[in-house]
């Protein structure tokens, strides 16, 4: 991720190194300079600590060792629903226009893909 990650990452399901979590905490920690997150891991003997950094609790977890701080660029969010399907099943594409439904072949199927467009545009916007 870039600098163009916003607070409403809080909550999101992401990958670490191939350990997954979801992010608990945006934003600075002092003093160490730049941006973090803070995530809870589904495997709580991956983390660190609770979520708090020298007496500063900045999250909450359900374990004492479930949390850790990263920097956004080690975290990958993924891609959206789409994306992946094209990517794993997709042998070819109709033609795409903004707005429009799209067809999509699934191994010997067609699938229309209606409304993708707005939830295109969403993840877009969300990161």
């Amino acid at each position: 991720m870039n600098d163009t990650l916003t607070s409403d990452v809080i909550g999101r399901r992401v990958d670490v190194n191939g350990e997954h979590a979801t992010i608990r905490f945006y934003g600075i920690v002092p003093p160490v300079a730049g941006l973090w997150l803070g995530v809870e891991w589904d495997n709580p003997e991956r983390g660190k600590h609770d979520g708090s950094h020298e007496g500063t609790v900045y999250f909450k977890c359900r374990h004492p060792t479930g949390g850790s701080f990263v920097r956004p660029n080690k975290v990958n969010f993924g891609v959206d629903f789409l994306t992946a399907i094209k990517k794993r099943y997709v042998l070819e594409d109709g033609p795409e226009e903004d707005g429009k439904e799209q067809i999509v072949t699934i191994g010997n199927k067609p699938v229309e893909t209606i409304g993708f467009d707005s939830i295109i545009k969403q993840q877009r916007a969300s990161g």
